[in-house]
């Protein structure tokens, strides 16, 4: 068992974008919780995010104008929130562009960036402007729910079903080869990458779980890695707080 920093080859000066489903906003503020232990972390969005609860973060800025005229540069181990606006009816920070980033990130020893939106749906298929992948990124970690395997593929669990029946085509339900596709396809979950790649294998909360992910790891290793994306694969429970690397 290893920790998050440990399965993703964190280090000081990376730029992390978070895409897929089933879990990115849990994922950016566990590994903000886990880093903060011996970095300066920035959380930020490129889409849209809700706000952070209060007590999840140190410092938050909702307009990131008042961070450039506010802030004093932080050089302990804190986490902070930036975004360009807030939509206050909705409760959600507005993403931040390359510019943006570009004027902030020196500022952090640590960048995690929420890049991608599913509606809460553990399913998505990707829109033309979908993931937003800013420039400066170092790593792109795709998340895929390891519950939705053995599903039956239904329009009320798939965000953009139009453009995930891409993907589908002909399956009805939800298997390894149906999730190699996403993992290939150069609209997929690592469209728009960057740098290195991770997929993340979340929700494996119990030994089924756990079973049915390692016949996917080894599904994608033996077919799918290196046509075209070369991905290194991690196996994780926010739940349980467990994560494995897949070799």
């Amino acid at each position: 068992m290893k920790t998050l920093k440990e399965i993703f080859n964190l280090h000081k000066g990376d730029i992390v974008s978070i895409v897929g489903t089933g879990g990115k906003t849990t994922l950016l503020y566990q590994l903000a919780k886990e880093l903060k232990n011996d970095y300066n972390v920035l959380l930020t969005t490129s889409t849209k995010i809700i706000k952070p609860l209060k007590g999840t973060c140190d410092f938050l800025y909702t307009n990131i104008e008042d961070y450039h005229m506010n802030h004093k540069v932080n050089k302990s181990s804190s986490i902070t929130v930036i975004s360009k606006g807030i939509i206050l009816e909705k409760n959600k920070l507005i993403g931040i562009d390359d510019n943006d980033l570009e004027s902030v990130a020196h500022d952090f020893d640590m960048v995690i960036i929420e890049a991608d939106g599913s509606k809460s749906l553990p399913l998505k298929g990707w829109k033309n402007h979908e993931p937003v992948i800013l420039e400066k990124t170092t790593k792109t970690i795709g998340i895929i729910p390891v519950k939705v395997l053995d599903k039956n593929i239904n329009e009320d669990m798939i965000y953009g079903f139009e453009e995930f029946q891409k993907f589908s085509k002909e399956k009805k339900i939800i298997d390894n080869q149906l999730i190699g596709r996403i993992c290939s396809d150069c609209n997929g979950i690592f469209k728009n990458s960057k740098k290195e790649l991770y997929l993340y294998i979340n929700q494996v909360d119990s030994a089924e779980d756990l079973i049915r992910a390692i016949s996917l790891s080894n599904y994608l290793r033996d077919n799918i890695i290196g046509k075209p994306f070369y991905f290194r694969i991690c196996i994780g429970s926010s739940v349980n707080g467990i994560y494995y690397e897949f070799n």
